[in-house]
């Protein structure tokens, strides 16, 4: 019987490398905020795909993620590619970083906020975050937004609702099995900015992403009799304030 709240449903780590989910692409805005200085943290990094993007940019990042396999293979990629100077990768949690306060100039969140469904550790990663930033750090999320305007994905929420007991919360399946692997949550832009003001960060950047996609959970839009295939995902850039 499926419980929701099992430990070994909700265990990132049991995927194997080839079959971490990965969707989201690295935006020009970060470059604005990162100087070649800079020390960087991609939490839930995966195989380290956006943080070998950067190191290979010259910068130098710490990826940490709870998956081993993915955490190998980033570093077997390192190594390969030469960027073991500029990226380093260990498993770790991201309730629990294993990193002094105020250590990173930018921590890097791609899609991570997404497979986390409990309220209390979306807490705790936020407050890590928060704590492993120097006071004028930055913290860059990139997640998906609720998309009640798409006839898949408002089915979805609703179908599984019962079960995730949360609006935008769905389950996803395993393609060839056909058994549930996780929830995925897509944020309401309420849910992320109180989620993040709550937890000591301001807001310095938002904007509403809109990219042509293939996905099966696109928005279609007819346009000059054009339809265009959009996938709509939040994107925020927040800046560290120290509490008072």
């Amino acid at each position: 019987m499926f419980c929701l709240m099992s430990k070994e449903y909700l265990s990132w780590d049991k995927f194997i490398v080839t079959k971490i989910p990965s969707s989201v692409k690295l935006d020009p805005i970060i470059y604005e905020y990162i100087k070649k200085d800079h020390l960087i943290l991609d939490i839930g990094c995966g195989v380290g795909k956006v943080s070998l993007q950067l190191a290979f940019q010259g910068f130098y990042v710490e990826g940490i993620d709870i998956n081993e396999t993915g955490i190998l293979a980033a570093q077997d990629s390192a190594r390969k590619l030469n960027l073991a100077d500029k990226a380093h990768f260990r498993v770790g949690d991201a309730k629990d970083l294993p990193y002094m306060d105020d250590k990173f100039d930018i921590v890097i969140m791609h899609g991570l906020l997404t497979i986390i469904v409990d309220n209390s550790d979306r807490n705790k990663i936020i407050q890590e975050a928060y704590r492993v930033l120097n006071p004028e750090g930055h913290l860059y999320i990139v997640d998906f937004g609720q998309t009640w305007h798409s006839d898949i994905y408002r089915e979805r929420y609703l179908k599984d609702f019962p079960i995730t007991k949360e609006e935008g919360s769905f389950l996803v399946y395993n393609k060839d099995t056909g058994e549930i692997e996780f929830i995925s949550h897509h944020y309401t832009e309420k849910e992320l900015i109180f989620l993040l003001v709550n937890n000591g960060f301001k807001i310095d950047y938002f904007r509403d992403f809109l990219l042509f996609s293939g996905f099966s959970f696109s928005l279609y839009i007819v346009q000059n009799n054009k339809i265009l295939i959009i996938l709509i995902y939040f994107f925020y850039l927040w800046e560290k304030e120290t509490l008072q």
